[in-house]
């Protein structure tokens, strides 16, 4: 549905006026507020008429008017600019720590603070998931005595590291060559059949290697039961600071929702594969049946392959601008890391 200019910009100002105060909103906020160039009552002419359209409703007998999630759905699609404010909080967001975390894991539960902290809502990251993972790459390094670092890439590049404690000291050269061996051996194979492959080989190398085999095998079941972590949710009690969950049901709800990761998990899915920001409000959203909340997701790569999804969750009342620069911004972020951790792994 096309709006004349004026009503749009009647619910625009409806709608930031609402997220900025939470209080229903009455013509005379707006004449205040906002030079239409009009009286008090043709304001509540358009209002009434941006109801009957849908895009606004009346909460109980209040004489204003809030967005409803078609209203909040047209603000997103037609009315927003992010471009108008990307430079001033744009700003803002470089300023912010950048994601560090020493191994996957880490940088997952990063990234979820690093959403939360900057959005003040709940920040949600779905880590790369590969049931049947594919063996690429593993690399062995000595580091000093009898240690060793594991490097695993798998076949979508998602990289993994484990330190380990050999019983006795084992030369770079050996190291490489049992490396190569399994690169020859073991490519593409899932990590299931590469732990069998190397259970069956142990019982026909010399101790030290039947070792590192199993100390193989054991990291990449690691692998394995990390990527299955797929789900890390940043700062969710904070969304109980918002006055939409100020009641203990709603607080419950709030709660259940988040403990029920499999829901989360297919609502975030059907990201994955697609490009740019997508915005999920309110009852648009049928697997993560919360009424009030509203998800900012995107996906993020490593490499070229999309691997994740990240997004943000909040009330519906939440600030749409903000929030689709910090997931696109974290986004980026991201995808930068993963990508020059599978560059620099695979130049090793």
């Amino acid at each position: 549905m096309e709006l004349h200019d004026r009503n749009k910009k009647v619910l625009q100002a409806v709608i930031d006026s609402y997220i900025a105060s939470g209080a229903p909103i009455g013509s005379t906020v707006l004449v205040k507020k906002y030079d239409f160039g009009v009286s008090s009552a043709t304001l509540r002419n358009i209002m009434a008429e941006l109801e009957e359209f849908g895009f606004l409703t009346h909460p109980h007998t209040s004489a204003g008017r809030i967005p409803t999630d078609l209203g909040y759905r047209y603000y997103i699609d037609s009315l927003i600019s992010i471009e108008q404010d990307a430079d001033e909080f744009g700003d803002h967001l470089r300023q912010a720590p950048p994601l560090h975390g020493d191994d996957l894991h880490e940088l997952m539960e990063e990234a979820s603070r690093f959403l939360a902290s900057l959005s003040h809502c709940a920040g949600v990251v779905v880590a790369p998931s590969e049931p049947e993972a594919k063996y690429k790459h593993i690399e062995f390094l000595r580091l000093r005595g009898t240690q060793v670092l594991i490097i695993f890439v798998t076949a979508s590049g998602i990289v993994q590291n484990k330190l380990i404690e050999l019983d006795e000291s084992i030369r770079q050269q050996d190291l490489n060559q049992f490396s190569a061996y399994l690169v020859e051996e073991l490519q593409d194979w899932t990590l299931t059949e590469v732990r069998q492959r190397l259970i069956e080989k142990m019982r026909e190398e010399k101790l030290v290697f039947a070792q590192l085999m199993d100390e193989t095998c054991q990291a990449s079941l690691e692998v394995q039961e990390r990527e299955n972590e797929r789900v890390y949710i940043g700062g969710a009690a904070q969304m109980l600071e918002n006055p939409e969950f100020a009641t203990v049901d709603k607080m419950k709800a709030l709660f259940k929702a988040f403990e029920d990761k499999y829901k989360l998990l297919k609502l975030l899915d059907r990201s994955v594969a697609a490009e740019g920001i997508k915005v999920f409000i309110g009852s648009e959203n049928p697997y993560f049946e919360m009424q009030g909340c509203s998800m900012v997701v995107r996906n993020y790569k490593a490499g070229s392959n999309v691997v994740g999804t990240i997004g943000v969750i909040g009330p519906t009342r939440m600030q749409y601008k903000q929030v689709i620069q910090v997931v696109d911004y974290t986004s980026k972020m991201l995808t930068k890391l993963l990508g020059e951790r599978y560059k620099r792994n695979l130049e090793r």
